[in-house]
């Protein structure tokens, strides 16, 4: 297992040492063309599927999200997911062990300033109490505020983003746990190509309900076959701490369909 988790995260970099010969200038206007950057609206749907691996009794946890994303505007947006979930947890035989997890949507997304290479950009989202069993999902409704700012350094081919969310429940099962975490991710994009970038996230969860701080660090590899398409891998790992949702190991494989509008791509220079 150990050298299976080695050759995931190899594979980005195997990509990379080959897209380097064929890297080119990032353009101002088209370096912010990149919907993993969090401050980027673009209309679009989604579906990835992700493996997690976790220590306690070698549980793991697969999950196929369907995610639709609705650009209103030049400054709002809206998300919808929609998360069918396995759980390989051993549990009462009424316990489903797969289903229907727990939906949850961003009511509202605005970037509310934006210079040429730079944007502040908020959201108010919810996650409900939807899961088909106790063991598919939180047993609670979340509000989750998030603040987000994004930079783009053209010459070095690279967009800087951090994230900040704040997650509460309001409301729920009485029997389950009460949940107020704060997450902060930082989010370093590299343009190796046009068509090849990768992503380096990690992501810390400070929990002020069990207390404790814990870490999971998240990598992607995206790569753009066609002007509206996108697939990925996104092997992760969990670095340290007790939260809830710090993994072992991670396997996310997806891809996204952009609607209304044609995804530029860098123009290799002539000479």
């Amino acid at each position: 297992m150990k050298k299976i988790l080695c050759l995931i995260f190899l594979l980005p970099y195997i990509f990379i040492s080959h897209a380097q010969n064929v890297a080119d200038t990032l353009k101002k206007a088209e370096s912010k063309a990149n919907a993993d950057d969090p401050s980027q609206f673009f209309t679009r749907i989604e579906i990835f599927n992700e493996l997690q691996r976790y220590d306690k009794n070698s549980t793991y946890i697969n999950q196929t999200v369907f995610r639709s994303i609705w650009k209103i505007g030049k400054r709002f947006t809206t998300r919808l997911d929609v998360p069918i979930v396995y759980n390989s947890l051993k549990t009462p035989a009424h316990f489903r062990q797969s289903g229907i997890g727990d939906i949850s949507f961003r009511l509202l997304g605005y970037r509310f300033w934006e210079r040429k290479l730079s944007a502040f950009t908020a959201s108010m989202e919810i996650q409900l109490n939807t899961a088909q069993s106790k063991i598919l999902g939180t047993g609670k409704n979340l509000l989750i505020p998030v603040i987000s700012y994004s930079g783009v350094i053209p010459k070095k081919k690279l967009i800087l983003s951090v994230a900040l969310q704040q997650v509460n429940s309001v409301s729920g099962d009485k029997n389950r746990p009460d949940i107020s975490f704060s997450k902060l991710q930082f989010i370093l994009i590299k343009y190796w190509s046009p068509r090849l970038w990768t992503v380096l996230a990690p992501e810390w969860f400070l929990d002020y309900v069990h207390g404790g701080l814990s870490m999971n660090l998240r990598s992607r590899f995206t790569y753009a076959p066609a002007p509206r398409v996108n697939i990925w891998i996104t092997p992760s790992a969990g670095i340290f701490g007790n939260f809830a949702g710090r993994y072992q190991w991670s396997l996310d494989i997806g891809g996204r369909y952009f609607l209304f509008r044609e995804m530029k791509f860098i123009k290799k220079k002539s000479g």
